[in-house]
Protein backbone atom coordinates (compact mmCIF):
# COMPACT_ATOMS: atom_id res chain seq x y z
CA UNK A 1 0.00 0.00 0.00
CA UNK A 2 1.76 3.59 -0.77
CA UNK A 3 1.74 5.85 1.50
CA UNK A 4 0.50 9.94 0.64
CA UNK A 5 3.65 11.91 0.34
CA UNK A 6 3.91 15.68 1.61
CA UNK A 7 3.21 18.23 -1.37
CA UNK A 8 6.35 20.08 -2.77
CA UNK A 9 4.89 23.74 -3.43
CA UNK A 10 2.43 24.95 -1.18
CA UNK A 11 0.36 28.67 -2.40
CA UNK A 12 -0.81 30.19 0.40
CA UNK A 13 -3.76 32.63 0.35
CA UNK A 14 -3.84 35.39 3.21
CA UNK A 15 -5.87 38.25 4.39
CA UNK A 16 -4.00 41.48 4.62
CA UNK A 17 -1.02 41.25 4.18
CA UNK A 18 1.24 40.61 7.74
CA UNK A 19 3.37 43.70 7.55
CA UNK A 20 4.54 44.84 9.72
CA UNK A 21 5.08 41.35 11.43
CA UNK A 22 3.94 43.14 15.53
CA UNK A 23 0.49 41.90 15.96
CA UNK A 24 -0.23 38.35 17.31
CA UNK A 25 -2.20 37.94 13.89
CA UNK A 26 0.84 38.89 11.91
CA UNK A 27 3.41 37.20 13.92
CA UNK A 28 1.20 33.81 13.49
CA UNK A 29 0.58 33.99 9.82
CA UNK A 30 4.05 35.18 9.26
CA UNK A 31 5.79 32.60 11.10
CA UNK A 32 3.61 29.94 9.47
CA UNK A 33 5.23 30.83 6.28
CA UNK A 34 8.78 30.39 7.58
CA UNK A 35 8.23 27.56 9.28
CA UNK A 36 6.98 25.73 6.04
CA UNK A 37 9.76 27.08 4.34
CA UNK A 38 12.20 25.57 7.29
CA UNK A 39 10.97 22.67 6.26
CA UNK A 40 11.53 22.16 2.68
CA UNK A 41 8.37 23.33 0.94
CA UNK A 42 8.42 25.74 -1.89
CA UNK A 43 5.85 28.36 -1.26
CA UNK A 44 3.98 31.26 -2.62
CA UNK A 45 1.51 33.74 -0.82
CA UNK A 46 -1.02 35.95 -2.55
CA UNK A 47 -2.30 38.71 0.07
CA UNK A 48 -4.64 41.37 0.12
CA UNK A 49 -3.66 44.66 0.47
CA UNK A 50 -5.47 48.03 2.40
CA UNK A 51 -4.61 51.21 1.18
CA UNK A 52 -2.94 52.56 4.22
CA UNK A 53 -0.43 49.54 3.87
CA UNK A 54 3.27 50.07 3.08
CA UNK A 55 3.41 47.80 -0.19
CA UNK A 56 6.80 48.20 -1.20
CA UNK A 57 8.36 47.52 2.94
CA UNK A 58 5.87 44.69 2.59
CA UNK A 59 7.62 43.39 -0.65
CA UNK A 60 10.88 44.22 0.77
CA UNK A 61 10.27 41.90 4.04
CA UNK A 62 8.75 38.82 1.76
CA UNK A 63 11.58 39.16 -0.32
CA UNK A 64 14.09 39.43 2.52
CA UNK A 65 12.58 36.03 3.49
CA UNK A 66 12.70 34.60 0.45
CA UNK A 67 8.82 34.08 -0.22
CA UNK A 68 7.53 35.34 -3.16
CA UNK A 69 4.80 37.53 -2.82
CA UNK A 70 1.71 38.81 -4.89
CA UNK A 71 -0.36 41.70 -3.48
CA UNK A 72 -3.96 42.32 -4.32
CA UNK A 73 -5.29 45.62 -3.31
CA UNK A 74 -8.30 45.66 -1.12
CA UNK A 75 -11.21 47.30 -2.66
CA UNK A 76 -12.02 50.36 -1.08
CA UNK A 77 -15.61 50.46 -2.20
CA UNK A 78 -17.25 47.11 -1.33
CA UNK A 79 -20.38 47.78 -2.23
CA UNK A 80 -19.72 47.94 -5.95
CA UNK A 81 -18.56 44.23 -5.14
CA UNK A 82 -22.15 44.01 -3.37
CA UNK A 83 -24.23 45.21 -5.96
CA UNK A 84 -22.26 42.98 -8.63
CA UNK A 85 -22.86 39.92 -6.85
CA UNK A 86 -26.32 40.99 -6.11
CA UNK A 87 -27.26 37.48 -8.14
CA UNK A 88 -24.65 35.42 -6.27
CA UNK A 89 -26.08 36.51 -3.19
CA UNK A 90 -30.03 35.55 -3.95
CA UNK A 91 -28.50 31.99 -3.97
CA UNK A 92 -26.18 32.11 -1.39
CA UNK A 93 -27.14 34.25 1.22
CA UNK A 94 -23.77 33.28 3.28
CA UNK A 95 -22.03 35.79 0.64
CA UNK A 96 -23.62 38.67 3.00
CA UNK A 97 -20.53 38.37 5.10
CA UNK A 98 -17.99 41.32 3.67
CA UNK A 99 -15.11 39.06 4.49
CA UNK A 100 -16.07 36.56 2.17
CA UNK A 101 -17.64 38.43 -0.38
CA UNK A 102 -14.27 40.21 -1.31
CA UNK A 103 -12.87 36.60 -2.09
CA UNK A 104 -15.29 36.88 -5.43
CA UNK A 105 -13.89 40.03 -6.23
CA UNK A 106 -12.90 38.92 -10.13
CA UNK A 107 -9.45 40.38 -9.97
CA UNK A 108 -9.02 38.65 -6.73
CA UNK A 109 -10.14 35.05 -8.75
CA UNK A 110 -7.63 35.98 -11.55
CA UNK A 111 -4.66 36.36 -9.92
CA UNK A 112 -5.28 33.06 -7.90
CA UNK A 113 -5.98 30.97 -10.96
CA UNK A 114 -3.39 33.07 -12.90
CA UNK A 115 -1.15 31.67 -9.89
CA UNK A 116 -2.39 28.74 -9.35
CA UNK A 117 -1.77 27.57 -13.53
CA UNK A 118 1.76 28.77 -13.17
CA UNK A 119 2.82 27.81 -9.71
CA UNK A 120 1.22 24.64 -10.49
CA UNK A 121 1.24 24.20 -6.62
CA UNK A 122 0.55 20.43 -4.97
CA UNK A 123 -1.79 21.94 -1.95
CA UNK A 124 -3.35 25.02 -1.25
CA UNK A 125 -3.12 26.35 1.95
CA UNK A 126 -6.03 29.40 3.22
CA UNK A 127 -5.67 31.44 6.14
CA UNK A 128 -9.04 31.57 7.87
CA UNK A 129 -12.32 30.08 7.28
CA UNK A 130 -13.41 33.79 5.37
CA UNK A 131 -11.89 32.42 2.36
CA UNK A 132 -14.71 29.35 1.87
CA UNK A 133 -15.48 30.76 -1.76
CA UNK A 134 -12.09 30.17 -3.02
CA UNK A 135 -12.78 26.69 -1.95
CA UNK A 136 -15.49 26.48 -4.81
CA UNK A 137 -13.34 28.26 -6.94
CA UNK A 138 -10.26 25.77 -6.76
CA UNK A 139 -12.62 22.61 -6.76
CA UNK A 140 -12.42 21.82 -10.12
CA UNK A 141 -8.74 21.57 -9.68
CA UNK A 142 -8.45 18.41 -7.71
CA UNK A 143 -5.74 19.88 -5.34
CA UNK A 144 -6.01 19.56 -1.80
CA UNK A 145 -7.04 22.55 0.20
CA UNK A 146 -6.39 22.93 3.99
CA UNK A 147 -8.19 25.88 5.75
CA UNK A 148 -6.49 27.45 8.72
CA UNK A 149 -9.08 29.01 11.22
CA UNK A 150 -7.92 31.72 13.52
CA UNK A 151 -11.19 31.99 15.19
CA UNK A 152 -15.14 31.23 15.79
CA UNK A 153 -15.86 33.64 13.11
CA UNK A 154 -19.97 34.02 14.15
CA UNK A 155 -19.02 34.79 18.01
CA UNK A 156 -15.92 36.60 17.64
CA UNK A 157 -18.11 38.85 15.74
CA UNK A 158 -20.91 39.22 18.73
CA UNK A 159 -18.56 39.44 20.64
CA UNK A 160 -15.80 41.75 19.71
CA UNK A 161 -18.86 44.20 19.10
CA UNK A 162 -20.28 44.06 22.59
CA UNK A 163 -23.09 41.22 21.71
CA UNK A 164 -25.01 44.16 20.13
CA UNK A 165 -28.36 43.46 17.46
CA UNK A 166 -26.48 44.66 14.84
CA UNK A 167 -23.61 42.34 15.84
CA UNK A 168 -25.82 39.37 15.86
CA UNK A 169 -27.22 40.40 12.58
CA UNK A 170 -24.20 40.79 11.39
CA UNK A 171 -23.00 37.20 12.23
CA UNK A 172 -25.71 35.05 10.67
CA UNK A 173 -24.28 34.93 7.10
CA UNK A 174 -20.98 33.53 9.11
CA UNK A 175 -22.47 30.78 10.03
CA UNK A 176 -23.45 28.71 6.58
CA UNK A 177 -19.77 30.34 5.77
CA UNK A 178 -18.14 28.30 8.33
CA UNK A 179 -20.05 25.24 7.54
CA UNK A 180 -18.36 25.34 4.07
CA UNK A 181 -15.12 25.93 4.97
CA UNK A 182 -15.53 23.26 7.01
CA UNK A 183 -17.12 20.36 5.29
CA UNK A 184 -15.70 21.27 1.56
CA UNK A 185 -12.12 21.95 2.36
CA UNK A 186 -10.01 18.49 2.26
CA UNK A 187 -8.84 19.76 6.17
CA UNK A 188 -9.60 22.01 8.77
CA UNK A 189 -7.41 23.45 11.28
CA UNK A 190 -8.82 25.12 14.48
CA UNK A 191 -6.45 27.36 16.75
CA UNK A 192 -7.38 25.48 19.85
CA UNK A 193 -9.17 22.01 20.99
CA UNK A 194 -11.96 23.95 22.06
CA UNK A 195 -13.17 25.31 18.48
CA UNK A 196 -11.79 21.52 16.79
CA UNK A 197 -14.57 20.37 18.14
CA UNK A 198 -16.70 22.90 16.91
CA UNK A 199 -15.62 22.16 13.20
CA UNK A 200 -16.52 18.70 13.57
CA UNK A 201 -19.61 19.53 14.55
CA UNK A 202 -20.36 21.09 11.28
CA UNK A 203 -19.52 17.94 9.72
CA UNK A 204 -16.05 19.01 8.81
CA UNK A 205 -14.14 16.04 6.60
CA UNK A 206 -11.20 15.86 8.57
CA UNK A 207 -10.16 18.18 11.72
CA UNK A 208 -6.56 19.09 13.41
CA UNK A 209 -5.11 21.82 15.66
CA UNK A 210 -2.67 24.50 14.53
CA UNK A 211 -1.53 27.08 17.75
CA UNK A 212 -0.49 30.22 17.54
CA UNK A 213 2.74 29.72 15.39
CA UNK A 214 4.19 32.92 16.80
CA UNK A 215 4.39 31.73 20.03
CA UNK A 216 7.69 29.55 19.24
CA UNK A 217 9.61 32.85 19.01
CA UNK A 218 8.53 33.53 22.69
CA UNK A 219 10.18 31.00 24.96
CA UNK A 220 12.12 32.40 27.69
CA UNK A 221 13.57 30.78 30.69
CA UNK A 222 12.81 32.96 34.14
CA UNK A 223 14.06 32.29 37.83
CA UNK A 224 12.04 33.96 40.01
CA UNK A 225 13.48 36.06 43.36
CA UNK A 226 11.67 37.00 47.09
CA UNK A 227 9.99 40.60 46.45
CA UNK A 228 7.77 43.07 49.00
CA UNK A 229 5.90 44.31 45.16
CA UNK A 230 5.09 41.95 42.70
CA UNK A 231 4.64 43.33 38.88
CA UNK A 232 1.98 41.82 37.48
CA UNK A 233 1.52 42.26 33.73
CA UNK A 234 -1.77 42.34 32.01
CA UNK A 235 -1.21 41.95 28.46
CA UNK A 236 -3.24 43.74 25.44
CA UNK A 237 -2.30 44.84 21.49
CA UNK A 238 -5.30 47.88 21.50
CA UNK A 239 -8.03 47.97 23.05
CA UNK A 240 -9.73 49.04 20.11
CA UNK A 241 -11.13 45.06 20.72
CA UNK A 242 -13.65 44.26 22.71
CA UNK A 243 -12.33 40.81 24.22
CA UNK A 244 -9.40 43.47 25.37
CA UNK A 245 -11.40 46.17 26.40
CA UNK A 246 -14.03 43.21 28.44
CA UNK A 247 -10.92 42.44 29.95
CA UNK A 248 -9.65 45.61 30.90
CA UNK A 249 -13.10 46.23 32.02
CA UNK A 250 -13.04 43.62 35.06
CA UNK A 251 -9.72 43.72 35.93
CA UNK A 252 -10.33 47.58 36.46
CA UNK A 253 -13.78 47.30 37.87
CA UNK A 254 -13.94 44.24 39.92
CA UNK A 255 -10.71 42.97 40.82
CA UNK A 256 -8.53 46.32 41.04
CA UNK A 257 -10.53 47.45 44.23
CA UNK A 258 -10.04 43.99 46.22
CA UNK A 259 -6.30 43.85 45.77
CA UNK A 260 -7.03 47.34 46.74
CA UNK A 261 -8.09 46.61 50.34
CA UNK A 262 -6.57 43.22 50.78
CA UNK A 263 -3.20 43.91 49.23
CA UNK A 264 -2.49 47.42 49.47
CA UNK A 265 0.47 49.21 48.22
CA UNK A 266 1.76 45.07 47.26
CA UNK A 267 1.06 44.80 43.96
CA UNK A 268 1.56 47.03 41.25
CA UNK A 269 -0.21 46.33 37.82
CA UNK A 270 1.54 47.38 34.26
CA UNK A 271 -1.43 47.15 31.45
CA UNK A 272 0.09 47.16 27.92
CA UNK A 273 -1.36 48.09 24.30
CA UNK A 274 -2.37 51.39 22.15
CA UNK A 275 -5.21 53.51 22.33
CA UNK A 276 -6.60 52.87 26.12
CA UNK A 277 -10.00 54.05 26.93
CA UNK A 278 -10.28 57.40 28.79
CA UNK A 279 -13.25 56.50 30.57
CA UNK A 280 -10.62 54.38 33.02
CA UNK A 281 -8.25 56.72 32.90
CA UNK A 282 -9.64 58.09 36.87
CA UNK A 283 -8.91 54.51 38.07
CA UNK A 284 -4.99 54.58 37.08
CA UNK A 285 -2.48 55.26 40.09
CA UNK A 286 0.93 54.55 41.31
CA UNK A 287 -0.48 50.64 41.61
CA UNK A 288 -1.87 50.53 37.94
CA UNK A 289 0.41 51.84 34.93
CA UNK A 290 0.03 52.18 31.57
CA UNK A 291 2.89 51.22 29.14
CA UNK A 292 1.56 52.17 25.62
CA UNK A 293 2.66 50.37 22.95
CA UNK A 294 5.43 48.24 23.78
CA UNK A 295 9.13 47.97 21.41
CA UNK A 296 10.82 44.90 23.03
CA UNK A 297 7.97 43.23 24.64
CA UNK A 298 10.26 40.57 25.39
CA UNK A 299 12.88 42.76 27.68
CA UNK A 300 9.71 44.01 29.25
CA UNK A 301 7.76 40.81 30.21
CA UNK A 302 11.68 39.53 31.97
CA UNK A 303 10.70 42.07 34.11
CA UNK A 304 7.49 40.80 35.46
CA UNK A 305 6.54 38.73 38.18
CA UNK A 306 3.69 37.43 36.85
CA UNK A 307 -0.14 37.72 34.32
CA UNK A 308 -3.31 38.09 35.10
CA UNK A 309 -5.58 38.16 31.68
CA UNK A 310 -8.87 37.90 32.81
CA UNK A 311 -11.08 36.15 29.29
CA UNK A 312 -14.30 37.05 29.91
CA UNK A 313 -15.14 37.48 26.04
CA UNK A 314 -13.63 36.99 22.63
CA UNK A 315 -12.90 33.47 20.45
CA UNK A 316 -9.54 31.68 19.30
CA UNK A 317 -6.44 31.38 20.85
CA UNK A 318 -5.46 34.81 22.60
CA UNK A 319 -2.05 35.71 23.04
CA UNK A 320 -2.35 37.51 25.80
CA UNK A 321 -2.79 34.50 28.22
CA UNK A 322 -0.24 31.85 26.52
CA UNK A 323 2.57 34.05 25.68
CA UNK A 324 3.32 34.80 29.46
CA UNK A 325 3.14 30.50 29.56
CA UNK A 326 5.68 30.52 26.85
CA UNK A 327 8.15 33.36 28.70
CA UNK A 328 7.93 31.59 32.53
CA UNK A 329 5.39 34.07 34.03
CA UNK A 330 2.89 32.31 36.27
CA UNK A 331 -0.44 33.11 34.86
CA UNK A 332 -3.89 33.87 36.48
CA UNK A 333 -6.71 33.04 33.64
CA UNK A 334 -10.28 31.79 33.06
CA UNK A 335 -9.85 29.26 30.57
CA UNK A 336 -7.03 27.65 28.05
CA UNK A 337 -9.23 26.88 25.10
CA UNK A 338 -9.07 23.28 25.49
CA UNK A 339 -5.41 23.52 25.88
CA UNK A 340 -4.25 20.94 28.67
CA UNK A 341 -2.70 23.04 31.12
CA UNK A 342 -3.56 21.78 34.77
CA UNK A 343 -5.12 24.01 37.22
CA UNK A 344 -2.90 24.63 40.27
CA UNK A 345 0.05 22.88 38.67
CA UNK A 346 0.96 25.06 35.26
CA UNK A 347 -1.65 27.91 35.43
CA UNK A 348 -4.38 29.02 37.76
CA UNK A 349 -7.54 29.16 36.44
CA UNK A 350 -9.93 31.45 38.16
CA UNK A 351 -13.60 32.94 38.24
CA UNK A 352 -14.48 35.32 40.46
CA UNK A 353 -12.74 38.20 41.05
CA UNK A 354 -11.93 37.00 44.76
CA UNK A 355 -10.48 34.09 43.35
CA UNK A 356 -8.22 36.12 41.37
CA UNK A 357 -7.26 37.97 44.38
CA UNK A 358 -6.62 35.05 46.28
CA UNK A 359 -4.33 33.69 43.60
CA UNK A 360 -2.13 36.68 43.96
CA UNK A 361 -1.70 36.02 47.30
CA UNK A 362 -0.11 32.66 46.37
CA UNK A 363 2.30 34.21 44.29
CA UNK A 364 4.02 36.13 47.05
CA UNK A 365 6.14 32.91 47.56
CA UNK A 366 9.06 32.77 45.07
CA UNK A 367 8.79 28.80 45.27
CA UNK A 368 5.57 29.26 44.15
CA UNK A 369 6.10 31.25 41.34
CA UNK A 370 9.14 29.29 39.80
CA UNK A 371 7.04 25.93 40.29
CA UNK A 372 4.15 27.50 38.39
CA UNK A 373 6.11 29.15 35.48
CA UNK A 374 8.83 26.22 35.04
CA UNK A 375 5.33 23.49 35.11
CA UNK A 376 3.77 26.14 32.47
CA UNK A 377 7.01 26.36 30.27
CA UNK A 378 7.24 22.51 30.03
CA UNK A 379 3.70 22.15 29.16
CA UNK A 380 4.19 25.40 26.39
CA UNK A 381 6.86 23.86 24.79
CA UNK A 382 5.46 20.47 24.22
CA UNK A 383 2.61 22.35 22.02
CA UNK A 384 3.83 25.26 20.55
CA UNK A 385 7.82 24.99 20.38
CA UNK A 386 8.86 25.21 16.95
CA UNK A 387 9.49 21.51 16.40
CA UNK A 388 5.91 20.94 18.11
CA UNK A 389 4.63 23.25 15.19
CA UNK A 390 6.39 21.63 12.23
CA UNK A 391 5.15 18.10 13.77
CA UNK A 392 2.05 19.37 13.24
CA UNK A 393 2.20 20.58 9.43
CA UNK A 394 3.89 18.00 8.39
CA UNK A 395 0.64 16.30 10.02
CA UNK A 396 -1.56 18.60 8.34
CA UNK A 397 -0.01 17.53 4.75
CA UNK A 398 -0.44 14.08 5.11
CA UNK A 399 -3.89 14.30 6.30
CA UNK A 400 -5.20 16.62 3.65
CA UNK A 401 -3.48 14.64 0.92
CA UNK A 402 -4.15 11.18 2.19
CA UNK A 403 -6.46 10.44 -1.04
CA UNK A 404 -3.93 11.93 -3.40
CA UNK A 405 -0.63 10.57 -4.91
CA UNK A 406 1.32 13.50 -4.33
CA UNK A 407 5.54 13.40 -5.29
CA UNK A 408 7.44 14.78 -1.95
CA UNK A 409 9.73 17.53 -2.17
CA UNK A 410 9.81 18.61 1.81
CA UNK A 411 11.87 17.06 4.62
CA UNK A 412 9.87 15.55 7.54
CA UNK A 413 10.68 16.82 10.75
CA UNK A 414 11.99 13.69 13.03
Amino acid sequence: MNTPQEPRRILILTPWVPFPVSGACQQDRFSGMQQMKALGHEISVIAKIHHFQDATGARNAFEKAGIPLTLVKHPRHPWKLLFRKFFSILKNPALLDGAALEYTDPAYERVVIDTLKQFKPDLVWMEYSSHWPVLRLLKKYGIPMIVKSSLHEPQNCIDEHGGSLLSRLKSLPKHPGERIAARESDLILAISPDEEKYYASLGAKKTGVMPLRGLSKCFVRKHHERKEILDVVFLSSNYNMGHNRDALDFLLTKIVPIVRKKLAGKIRFHLTGKKFPKQYEYLLGPDVLTTGYIEDLSAFLFTMDAALCPWISGTGMQQKVFEPLCRSLPLLTTKTAGYPFVNGKEVLLCTTPEEFVDGLSELFDPVRRNELACNAYDKAFSMFSEDAVKRLFTKALKDASASKQIPTGGKELV
